[in-house]
């Protein structure tokens, strides 16, 4: 059911657990198959809701494990051919299509000074954030190498080793 690497998970999942979330992907199903029409997926979606309240006082575990493992096999044997995905999430259709152009494209030293004057208050701006952003850059070298020549200069307290025999 999931799509994630083994290593991804770091502990056993209840049974309560993987109902749920059969019943979350089972809800995705019923949206990708009548995603447009509100109301027959709302129809399906409570007749998805009924089943699974059919079997919810489940006392005997194998029973209940069969369910499951039916309930799987039908979510995926029933699965969409091409389900929903938003626009920018992996498998969508603009998936990773916003990359940030690089900082030297809007370097002033690249723009003549014709182009310069149609924009000043972008390139007066640009300057100052500059400034501020190296300022406070070299602040941060600064505590880094006083916190630095602290550690050095600090001479470590010697523990008391006792051997027992």
């Amino acid at each position: 059911m999931a799509e994630s690497p083994a290593w991804m998970f770091t502990k056993a999942l209840s049974h309560r657990q993987k109902v749920q979330r059969l019943y979350k992907r089972a809800l995705k199903e019923v949206d990708n198959w009548y995603g447009g029409n509100n109301l027959e997926v709302r129809y399906q979606k409570v007749l998805l809701r009924a089943r699974f309240d059919a079997n919810k006082d489940e006392k005997d575990t194998r029973k209940s494990q069969l369910l499951l493992a039916d309930g799987c096999r039908q979510v995926w044997e029933k699965r969409h051919f091409k389900p929903f995905r938003f626009a920018l999430d992996p498998g969508g259709s603009s998936y990773d299509r916003e990359r940030e152009s690089p900082d030297v494209l809007l370097d002033s030293d690249q723009w003549t000074l014709a182009e310069r004057e149609q924009f000043p208050y972008y390139f007066n701006k640009r300057e100052q954030r500059k400034k501020e952003l190296l300022a406070h850059w070299s602040k941060i070298e600064k505590s880094w190498d006083e916190e630095i020549a602290a550690i050095q200069t600090k001479i470590p307290a010697e523990k008391n080793v006792s051997t027992s025999v």
